[in-house]
C-alpha cells in the first residue's frame, strides 16, 4: 500500500487583503455578503462610523472576516487629523489636541491604552492597530520609544481582559526616505523586534499607485525583504494597484485597500487643516482592471463610447458585470471589490518563486501595451501608460536576477508566538 503514496505540496497561506469601507462603502459589501462569501482577509473599520458600519461589523462576523479597529492615533497628534469629523470624541481621545510625544508619555498614555483596549473588548474587535504615530525623523523621532510603550501597555491590557486572542497590528508610518536608509531601517527592525505585535503593516509617504515610479518600487521591494526578519506578516496600506507588484514579488503578504480611493498615503492633509468641511465621501470611481487604472463616471461613459475601448476594457465577468461597461459605471464599488479580490486571489494560486514572472506576464506587458491604445482615446490615462512602463523595466530586471531573497508571510489572522522578550519593558 506504501508504494500508492504520494508526497503533496503543502497548501500555501493565502495572500491577505483587507478592505478599507469609506462611509458609504457599507452598502456593496452587504450586497456582495448577501450573495455569498466575500473573498476577503478582514475589514478596517472606523470608529468614527461604528453607528453607520454596525450591520456590516455582525455580517462581517458571520462571514468569518477579520474586523480590525484603526485608533485613528494619527490624525490626533496632527493639526489636519484633529479637524477631521468625529476624531476628538473617540473614547481614548482625550482633551488635548493634538497629542504629541510628551503628553501621551504619561498619564495620558495610559488613559489611551486603557480606553482603546476596552472598546476593543467591548465591541469584540478580532484586531487592533497598534496606537501608533507618523515618524517624520524616521529611527530618531522620539515617537519610536513611546509607541513601543503604547503598544505594550494594550497587550497587556487585553490580556488582562481575557482577551489574549485579539491581535495588535503595528502600523509603521514613515517617510520613503527614512523606509529606504539603510541604518533607519536597522534601527526600526530592532526596536520593533522588541514588541507584541502579530503583524506590521506599512505606510509609506508617499508611496502607492501615483506616486512610485519604478526606482521607487524597487527600493520599496528591497526594503520590504529587511522587515521580513521580524518574522511577522507585511501588510501594504494605501498602496493601490501596485500592491499588486508587491505582493507578485513577496515584498508582502497582504494588501489593504478603500474602496476606488486610498492609492497612496500622503500624510500632507494630516499636518494642515482641510481645505474643505464636506463630510462626505466623493463619488466612486470605474475600475479598469486591464490597466489597473481609475477613471470618473464622466470619463469612463465618454471612454466606452469607443466600442474598440468597449471590447478591450468593459468587465467580461458574468458574475461582477453581466452587462459589462454599464454595469461598471451603474455600480462602481462592487465593481471592484470583486475585481481586486479576484486579483489577490489570483496570485496566491501558484507557488511563490513564479508569482513575480505571472504578474509581468498576464498583467504588466500587456497592460503596457493596451495603455498605448487606451490613452489615445483618453489622454488622461498617459499617466498610466507611463507609470506602467516603468514598473516593466524594473520589475523586468528584478524578476531576471531569479526568485526573491526573501518571501513575506501572509496575514492568517491569528495571535504571532510573541517574542521571549516582547512583553516586558
Amino acid at each position: 500500500m506504501s508504494d500508492n503514496l504520494r508526497l503533496l505540496r503543502p497548501v500555501q497561506a493565502p495572500l491577505g487583503i483587507y478592505l478599507r469601507p469609506g462611509r458609504n462603502d457599507h452598502t456593496p459589501l452587504l450586497g456582495l455578503m448577501a450573495e455569498g462569501d466575500v473573498d476577503l482577509s478582514g475589514l478596517v473599520l472606523d470608529p468614527c462610523l461604528e453607528d453607520r458600519h454596525g450591520e456590516l461589523r455582525a455580517e462581517a462576523r458571520q462571514h468569518g472576516l477579520e474586523v480590525v479597529l484603526d485608533p485613528r492615533t494619527i490624525d490626533l497628534s496632527t493639526p489636519g487629523g484633529i479637524q477631521r469629523g468625529g476624531v476628538t470624541q473617540l473614547p481614548w481621545a482625550g482633551d488635548a489636541f493634538p497629542q504629541g510625544p510628551d503628553l501621551l508619555g504619561g498619564a495620558s498614555g495610559d488613559f489611551l491604552t486603557e480606553a482603546l483596549a476596552q472598546h476593543a473588548v467591548d465591541e469584540r474587535y478580532d484586531a487592533v492597530l497598534a496606537p501608533t504615530h507618523y515618524l517624520a525623523d524616521g529611527a530618531q523621532d522620539p515617537w519610536v520609544e513611546i509607541d513601543g510603550r503604547l503598544t505594550r501597555a494594550l497587550r497587556r491590557r487585553l490580556d488582562q481582559s481575557g482577551r489574549r486572542e485579539t491581535r495588535i497590528y503595528y502600523p509603521l508610518a514613515l517617510p520613503g526616505t527614512a523606509l529606504r536608509n539603510v541604518a533607519h531601517r536597522r534601527a526600526l527592525i530592532s526596536a520593533l523586534g522588541r514588541l507584541p505585535i502579530d503583524a506590521l503593516w506599512l505606510r509609506v509617504h508617499p508611496f502607492g499607485t501615483t506616486s512610485s515610479g519604478p526606482l521607487a518600487l524597487r527600493r520599496y521591494i528591497e526594503a520590504c525583504r529587511d522587515l521580513h526578519s521580524l518574522a511577522v506578516p507585511l501588510v501594504a496600506e494605501h498602496t493601490g494597484t501596485v500592491g499588486l507588484a508587491l505582493l507578485a514579488f513577496g515584498a508582502v503578504g497582504g494588501i489593504e485597500s478603500g474602496i476606488t480611493y486610498g492609492e497612496r498615503y500622503n500624510v500632507g492633509p494630516l499636518f494642515k487643516p482641510p481645505s474643505t468641511s464636506n463630510p462626505f465621501s466623493p463619488p466612486p470611481r470605474v475600475y479598469i482592471e486591464r490597466l489597473g487604472a481609475f477613471l470618473t463616471r464622466d470619463q469612463a461613459q465618454e471612454f466606452f463610447e469607443n466600442r474598440h475601448m468597449k471590447t478591450l476594457f468593459a468587465c467580461k465577468a458574468s458574475g461582477c458585470c453581466p452587462r459589462g461597461a454599464a454595469d461598471m459605471a451603474k455600480d462602481p464599488r462592487r465593481h471592484f471589490i470583486i475585481r481586486r479580490t479576484s486579483e489577490v486571489a489570483y496570485y496566491s494560486r501558484p507557488p511563490e518563486p513564479v508569482r513575480g514572472g505571472l504578474y509581468l506576464d498576464e498583467f504588466l506587458r500587456p497592460a503596457t501595451d493596451l495603455a498605448m491604445r487606451a490613452a489615445r482615446v483618453a489622454p488622461v490615462l498617459e499617466p498610466t501608460r507611463r507609470r506602467l512602463e516603468g514598473w516593466r523595466q524594473a520589475l523586468g530586471a528584478m524578476n531576471q536576477q531569479g526568485p526573491p531573497s526573501s518571501v513575506a508571510m501572509s496575514p492568517q489572522g491569528r495571535r504571532v508566538q510573541p517574542h521571549p522578550h516582547a512583553v516586558g519593558e
